[in-house]
């Protein structure tokens, strides 16, 4: 992965000289360098409570949690986010820094983490750090002009913003740069062209780069539409909350790989289950959503066995699912946050059995108010 941050450093035409550049933008000087690496041992002390702060905050929210995942997920997390505060403070910010950030941009990407929800994180722990510092402060007024740090701070903070940003949109950028050129090559067909690679670009953008189906970006896109498509028709609709069992073991013992292998052939079967207007999507980690439109608790139930019989357990390294499944419609309606607390709470439900015996698990309601 080092080997591929540097390629995409060097795709980016991000030199020495560039590095350089976009710190005199800042006014990052070799000054804030040394206030950050001075204060290091200060945050090297008080890391372990930023890091705890900082998920603590995060985790309220139902879309981190999903990323998220178990609480080895979350142990591998809390001691990358550990090293990256550290990193903050170094003193040293060359190539092989930005390499690291530019990397940070490509796993956050892999794994579904829109760029609101990047920022929105990236806010918090600067407020973390800056609270750190204001405490500190309180009993060490003579050890820097504390002003002289937040504004560091501020600054290194800003400096890793842009590289990691730069790896979410490089593809698209590369790609846009296509559709330009194929524009001016094909001049009589211009509208059409732009509006056909639009399209794609976004069909891109909603897609799960591992599985194939739609990301959570996409499903909650997809789930706010369809709840007011069922209610502006009076049409029933139902929502299904699949988390696959005995999964972890797989990482655990056989390693990331053979999991991906498993979350790939889970995408087909479920593509190969569903109908033509359903929407299958990876919501993240092993869990996935399905939004069936115009079908009720019992058309789902069909659909519940077809994907029992299309899941062969001997393909999946013995890995079978709970599913939970909500209803809403034709009468009384919800929004899609009610809508997904009920299907979770299902499978839940479902989930609960698999401690007696491991198996498919379906657990099903429907939502009256």
């Amino acid at each position: 992965m080092h080997n591929l941050s540097q390629t995409l450093a060097e795709q980016l035409n991000i030199s020495k000289h560039e590095i350089e550049r976009r710190k005199s933008f800042l006014n990052f000087t070799e000054k804030d360098e040394e206030i950050l690496l001075a204060y290091k041992p200060v945050i090297a002390k008080h890391c372990d409570g930023i890091v705890k702060n900082f998920y603590d905050f995060l985790t309220r929210y139902p879309e981190v949690s999903a990323i998220i995942g178990d609480a080895e997920s979350m142990r591998r997390l809390s001691s990358a986010m550990n090293r990256y505060v550290l990193e903050l403070f170094d003193g040293h910010y060359d190539i092989d820094y930005v390499s690291k950030r530019l990397r940070i941009g490509l796993v956050h990407q892999r794994i579904g983490v829109s760029t609101d929800l990047y920022l929105a994180a990236v806010y918090q722990l600067q407020l973390n750090i800056h609270n750190t510092v204001a405490m500190y402060e309180m009993g060490n007024s003579d050890f820097m002009d504390m002003f002289a740090l937040r504004q560091a701070i501020n600054k290194i903070i800003m400096f890793d913003i842009q590289f990691v940003l730069e790896t979410y949109y490089s593809g698209l950028v590369n790609q846009v740069e296509a559709a330009r050129k194929e524009v001016k090559k094909y001049a009589n067909s211009l509208e059409k062209k732009v509006e056909d690679r639009t399209k794609e670009l976004e069909e891109l953008s909603m897609r799960d780069m591992l599985t194939g189906l739609y990301n959570q970006r996409a499903f909650f896109d997809y789930l706010r539409r369809e709840i007011s498509n069922a209610e502006r028709y009076r049409e029933s609709m139902v929502l299904c909350y699949l988390d696959l069992n005995g999964f972890k073991a797989i990482n655990d013992k056989k390693g990331h790989q053979e999991g991906d292998e498993v979350l790939i052939t889970t995408g087909n079967v479920i593509k190969k289950s569903m109908r033509d207007g359903d929407l299958p999507c990876r919501y993240g980690g092993d869990e996935f959503a399905l939004i069936l439109p115009r079908t009720t608790l019992e058309e789902a139930d069909t659909f519940a066995k077809r994907l029992i019989k299309n899941f062969k357990i001997p393909e999946m390294c013995g890995v079978s699912f709970s599913m939970g499944m909500a209803g809403i419609g034709p009468d009384v309606f919800i929004d899609h946050e009610k809508i997904l607390t009920a299907a979770d709470n299902e499978m839940y439900k479902a989930k609960a059995k698999t401690k007696q015996r491991r198996g498919f698990y379906i657990s099903s309601t429907h939502v009256n108010a």
